[in-house]
């Protein structure tokens, strides 16, 4: 890839302007200074106003030469969007063919990037954000934002065209007279693709907060909704017994409590007719199991049926018409909650606090993260928005709890969760129901979770541990057990994370030897990756 011109446009009081040229010298008008910088395999772009006026957008083009057999990958917008290497004629299907009463009811826009990217079908027409490259056998070219903190930065590849169109957010608001504004840092590295990532996060600085595995147990995919005391308490006795047959070296033991435990939003009215203990006599007992007590929780979301959404209106997010945003179609309807409103932000620190020091819950399922990041507010970009809100959570737990990302726009994650999700939700069936597979990017599925984990797999202790989501070995589920394997194989040999929701107590001898294998596989490769990078 080579870079080639720059475009910016940008208002000021004598009405709006646009400006092109090569990626050479700076560059000035009346208005500004473009100052571009090419250092090696590092681009800067910079302005220096010289009168006050808003930038409205910015973008690179890079020119690249792509070969027939070349294979593409794109880094979805979200966690569970999908992101997988792709040949260079494919097309990218957004939510367009949804007839709108459908798209509307279930809100199938809503977790995605369909309501502010254009998705045109067309062959090669490609994008994402964060990061894209194209490789062709063991070589590889990358492009990566070095900085997400200013706004995402949207990567276009139009293999069409020959060209990578690179669109960081602009900022919001007006810059003074002699006002200097980084527009784009990026990356531009080549080798192979573990080189090429290893070199993006070098130039980057950002580091894993850490490398060391987990493995253990959640409620979701067993229990659902339908949680309550006596039936975790099963669970954990379960789970204990199981792990006393199984050897998990250095790997953090996990015992995480999934949705189901109050309405979405009042998170401490913890629902008294299914724990009329609360929660905190659960987490102590998963401890002295011997695991780490892990808890769900969708910080920046609340339900319609929580006293929240009722009693505190001015903390919802509301589009110009003043109508509440939902997120999607989840519980009684949810609804993304203003992360900027100073009561809304005290609220949640109380929260986080309580959970993780009154409650001593050590590891934080944080879910649905995108839901801070749905409409530019209060002067800042979706970037800014996303940024602000993950540094809010992690200032208000202690330094020793761990966070595990979901449903989070990955860029900005990098270096801030310790571990996250990479993929989509994983089902009990392989792909879903046929009719749902013309769904949104972003939908159930243990086939698109998989992809997604591979496809994924280089930012595994890089930016975060990964998170494959869960595996089965239990047999009530509409997977075969090939399938049951490669998934199973596919945690252990690209992520950090081995959890299942299954009824260990279930489990037959086959099932307790695969999983052995499994955890001795994900032990051995960490360590293999920690004395590489030592």
């Amino acid at each position: 890839m080579k870079p080639t011109t720059f475009e910016i446009s940008y208002e000021t009081s004598g009405g709006p302007r646009r400006i092109s040229a090569g990626l050479g010298a700076p560059f000035e008008t009346q208005d500004l200074s473009v100052c571009p910088h090419v250092d090696g395999s590092r681009i800067t772009c910079s302005i220096e106003t010289k009168a006050e006026l808003t930038v409205t957008g910015f973008s690179l083009e890079l020119a690249h030469e792509f070969g027939a057999k070349d294979r593409v990958l794109v880094n979805g917008y979200q966690s569970w969007t999908d992101t997988v290497e792709l040949p260079v004629r494919s097309r990218m299907r957004g939510v367009n063919d949804i007839p709108g009463p459908v798209l509307r009811k279930w809100v199938l826009d809503g977790s995605g990037d369909y309501r502010f990217a254009d998705y045109d079908g067309k062959p090669g027409h490609l994008h994402g954000y964060t990061y894209a490259y194209v490789r062709a056998d063991d070589a590889c070219e990358l492009v990566g934002s070095l900085d997400e903190s200013g706004g995402f930065t949207k990567l276009e590849v139009l293999t069409d065209e020959g060209k990578v169109i690179v669109r960081p957010e602009a900022p919001l608001g007006r810059l003074a007279a002699h006002e200097t504004q980084t527009l784009v840092q990026l990356a531009l590295v080549r080798g192979s693709l573990d080189e090429c990532f290893e070199a993006w996060f070098t130039h980057s600085g950002i580091t894993a907060r850490t490398t060391r595995p987990i493995v253990g147990y959640t409620s979701w995919y067993r229990h659902y909704y339908d949680i309550d005391e006596a039936k975790l308490t099963a669970d954990l006795e379960a789970a204990r017994d199981a792990f006393a047959q199984v050897e998990t070296g250095d790997a953090l033991k996990v015992f995480q409590i999934d949705d189901g435990y109050c309405t979405v939003g009042d998170w401490l009215a913890v629902n008294p007719r299914k724990f009329p203990r609360g929660l905190a006599p659960l987490g102590a007992s998963a401890r002295e199991a011997g695991f780490t007590p892990g808890l769900w929780i969708a910080p920046f979301v609340c339900e319609k049926d929580s006293r929240l959404f009722k009693e505190h209106p001015d903390w919802l997010l509301r589009d110009d018409d003043e109508n509440p945003v939902k997120t999607g179609c989840h519980w009684s309807g949810g609804y993304a909650l203003d992360t900027r409103n100073g009561a809304f932000r005290s609220y949640l620190a109380e929260v986080l606090q309580t959970i993780t020091r009154d409650w001593s819950f050590k590891l934080l399922k944080i879910d649905f993260l995108y839901a801070a990041c749905m409409l530019p507010h209060d002067g800042c970009n979706r970037g800014q928005l996303m940024h602000d809100a993950l540094e809010l959570v992690r200032s208000a737990v202690p330094s020793e709890v761990l966070l595990l990302g979901c449903g989070v726009p990955l860029g900005s994650a990098f270096g801030v969760v310790d571990y996250c999700r990479i993929g989509c939700d994983v089902g009990l069936d392989w792909d879903g129901k046929l009719y749902m597979r013309g769904l949104d990017r972003e939908r159930v599925s243990t086939k698109r979770s998989l992809a997604n984990t591979i496809g994924r797999s280089p930012l595994d202790g890089r930016a975060f541990a990964n998170d494959p989501d869960v595996f089965f070995l239990r047999d009530d589920v509409k997977l075969s057990a090939a399938q049951r394997a490669l998934l199973l194989e596919s945690d252990c040999t690209h992520a950090s994370m081995l959890m299942t929701s299954d009824d260990m107590r279930c489990w037959d001898e086959q099932a307790r030897l695969l999983y052995q294998h499994a955890v001795h596989a994900l032990l051995e490769r960490s360590d293999a990756d920690t004395t590489r990078k030592a």
